[in-house]
């Protein structure tokens, strides 16, 4: 997503749209961020069809609390973190480590590289709970580092430069697992 004035302006029209009850607006915003959702809200949860579940609650949720749209600057990254507290919902108390395998191997079964998903997906799960978010609302998800701090309430900034030391935290272990 660009971060250009205008593009800033057609998010905050769609969000009045959106706090309206607006239809077609609620169909421009799944259009607009339901893949990426569900991608994400699968590496969540570790499973596509709870993925699925939880989207569906998520956008339910979104509909009945319309009016919050009216104070909202980006509907996309608010549907994230809508998606966000209902992924916490259905997975109660467990533990996200034992689902990020699952999910990186789910994810990329059609590609035949089971192993390598595995392998990324033991490394993501090393990760603090923190920096394994931030990695996927941003591999899984596709969001920019605005969309993200928005979603953790962070700066933008502290939040690219998690990342970047997440990802230099993966390529070490990876690089040390591997040679």
């Amino acid at each position: 997503m660009s971060d250009s004035p205008t593009h800033d302006a057609l998010l905050k029209e769609l969000a009045a749209r959106l706090a309206r009850g607006d239809e077609a607006a609620f169909a421009e915003l799944y259009d607009a961020c339901a893949d990426r959702l569900h991608g994400y809200l699968a590496a969540r949860v570790g499973s596509r069809d709870t993925a699925s579940d939880v989207l569906q609650s998520a956008f339910l949720r979104a509909v009945k609390g319309r009016r919050q749209f009216s104070v909202v600057d980006n509907p996309v990254a608010y549907m994230f973190q809508i998606a966000r507290n209902e992924a916490a919902r259905a997975m109660g108390k467990r533990r996200i480590v034992t689902h990020t395998m699952s999910a990186a191997v789910s994810l990329t079964e059609t590609n035949d590289n089971t192993d390598d998903a595995e392998a990324v997906a033991a490394a993501i799960a090393r990760l603090d709970a923190d920096d394994r978010e931030l990695v996927e609302l941003k591999i899984f998800a596709g969001l920019t580092f605005r969309e993200i701090a928005t979603i953790v309430d962070r700066p933008a900034a502290t939040v690219a430069t998690r990342y970047r030391r997440a990802i230099e935290s993966l390529r070490e272990w990876l690089a040390k697992q591997y040679r």
